[in-house]
C-alpha cells in the first residue's frame, strides 16, 4: 500500500499534467516520455476525460487548404499551426477537395470516385459515402456538405470521433437556370452513419444563381441550424436540423467575397468581414415581431498586422476562415495567415505563407493515447 505522502505526490503530479496546454501537443508527448508512470497517466482514459473537460475547447491544430495544381487537379493539404509530436498529422489523399472540418472529423470529396469521405486525421479512420443524386438521377454540379457529431447527449464533442455522425449535403442544379421553373432550386439531404442512408430531400427556390461565383460555400453550425454562404455571401442558406427545412437570409452589409460566417456572442448566427484594416462583426437577431435583422457589433482594428512581419502599407486583408468553439477568425494578409480572437481582439501571426483564399480550421485534442492508434 502506497504511503500517504506518495499518494499526495501522485495527485500533485496529476494536477500539474492536467494543466499542460492542449495547443502545444508536443508538451504532452514530452511529458509521456519522462517515465512509465507519467505515460500511464497520460494515456489513461479517465485522466484524458478530465483533461478534455478541464480545457473544454479543443485547440486548432492547423487548417486544411486545397492546393490547385495543373490540369485542374486539386490536392488538400494540412498546415499545422502547433508543434505536434510524434509525427504530424498525415496529409489527406490526393484527388480530393475539402468540404468541411468539425468535431474531430474532416469531410472530403473524391474527384476520382465522386464519393464523400469522412476522415479522422488523428486516429486514421475513414468512411466513404456515396454522393446523393438529384431528381434527374444525376450528380449535383454545384454542392457542399457539412459533417456533424450525432451522439446522443454529446455537447462538448471531446470523445465523439468514434461515435455516429451525420452529413448534411446541399446541392444546386442550375443547368436550366434560365429555361424553366427549376431556376435556382436548391436541395438538402442528410446521411446518417447509423442507418447508412440518405434522407428524403427538401428544397427551396432561390431564383437566379450566378454560375461564375462559388455557388454554395462553407458552413457554420450555430444552435440547431447549419448556415451556408451562397454566391460568395450574397445570400445565406439556413438548414434547420430539427425541422429538416431550408430558408434564406440576406447577408449583412459586408463586402461580398470577404465575409465569413461566425458564432455570435449569444451562440447564434454571426458574420465577420474586413473593410480596409478593420474587422466588422455582425449578429443576426430575431425581434419581438419574429422578424430577423442584422445588428452591428464590435469593430476590431487590424493595423497591428502591418507591424507584425508584413511591413507593407498596401496590404490587403481577407477573412478566409473561422474556428468554431475557439471563436478565432483566420485572416489572409498578403498571403500570410493571422488569427483574430473575437472576444479579446488579440492578433496572432501563424506564419504560413500561400494563396489562402479559403481555409478549414481543424480542431481536436491531440494526446499521447493517439500514439498507439
Amino acid at each position: 500500500m502506497a504511503a500517504p505522502a506518495a499518494l499526495l505526490v501522485d495527485d500533485l503530479i496529476g494536477e500539474i499534467l492536467l494543466r499542460l496546454p492542449p495547443d502545444d501537443p508536443a508538451s504532452l508527448f514530452r511529458a509521456a516520455l519522462v517515465c512509465k508512470p507519467w505515460r500511464a497517466l497520460l494515456t489513461d482514459r479517465a485522466f484524458l476525460r478530465r483533461y478534455r473537460a478541464f480545457h473544454r475547447t479543443p485547440p486548432a491544430l492547423g487548417f486544411l487548404h486545397d492546393v490547385h495544381r495543373g490540369g485542374g487537379r486539386v490536392i488538400p493539404r494540412f498546415f499545422p499551426i502547433t508543434e505536434a509530436s510524434p509525427p504530424p498529422i498525415p496529409q489527406p489523399e490526393p484527388r480530393c477537395w475539402t468540404l468541411d472540418c468539425r468535431h474531430g472529423r474532416v469531410l472530403l470529396h473524391s474527384s476520382a470516385t465522386s464519393d464523400l469521405i469522412v476522415w479522422d486525421p488523428i486516429a486514421g479512420g475513414r468512411q466513404e459515402i456515396p454522393q446523393p443524386v438529384n431528381q434527374h438521377e444525376d450528380y449535383y454540379e454545384y454542392f457542399t456538405a457539412a459533417v456533424l457529431c450525432a451522439s446522443d447527449g454529446c455537447d462538448d464533442h471531446h470523445e465523439c470521433r468514434r461515435g455516429p455522425f451525420v452529413v448534411v449535403f446541399a446541392g444546386a442544379d442550375i443547368d436550366d437556370a434560365y429555361g424553366d421553373d427549376e431556376d435556382g432550386v436548391t436541395w438538402a439531404t442528410v446521411y446518417s452513419s447509423s442507418t447508412g442512408a440518405w434522407s428524403a430531400e427538401v428544397s427551396i427556390h432561390l431564383g437566379p444563381i450566378l454560375e461564375n461565383r462559388e455557388v454554395i460555400g462553407r458552413s457554420l453550425l450555430a444552435g440547431d441550424a447549419l448556415y451556408f454562404t451562397v454566391e460568395e455571401g450574397r445570400r445565406i442558406l439556413k438548414y434547420d436540423l430539427s425541422q429538416h427545412a431550408l430558408s434564406v437570409i440576406k447577408p449583412p452589409p459586408l463586402h461580398i467575397g470577404n465575409m465569413v460566417l461566425v458564432t455570435a456572442e449569444d451562440g447564434g448566427l454571426g458574420a465577420a468581414g474586413v473593410k480596409g484594416y478593420s474587422l466588422h462583426l455582425w449578429s443576426w437577431r430575431i425581434g419581438a415581431d419574429s422578424v430577423g435583422k442584422w445588428v452591428p457589433g464590435r469593430v476590431v482594428e487590424l493595423d497591428m498586422m502591418i507591424s507584425i512581419g508584413i511591413g507593407d502599407p498596401t496590404t490587403k486583408l481577407n477573412a478566409v476562415g473561422f474556428a468554431e468553439g475557439a471563436d478565432s477568425i483566420f485572416i489572409n494578409a498578403n498571403d500570410v495567415i493571422f488569427t483574430v480572437e473575437m472576444k479579446s481582439g488579440s492578433v496572432k501571426k501563424i506564419g504560413k505563407r500561400g494563396d489562402f483564399s479559403t481555409v478549414f480550421p481543424y480542431m481536436s485534442f491531440y494526446t499521447p493515447d493517439h500514439a498507439s492508434t
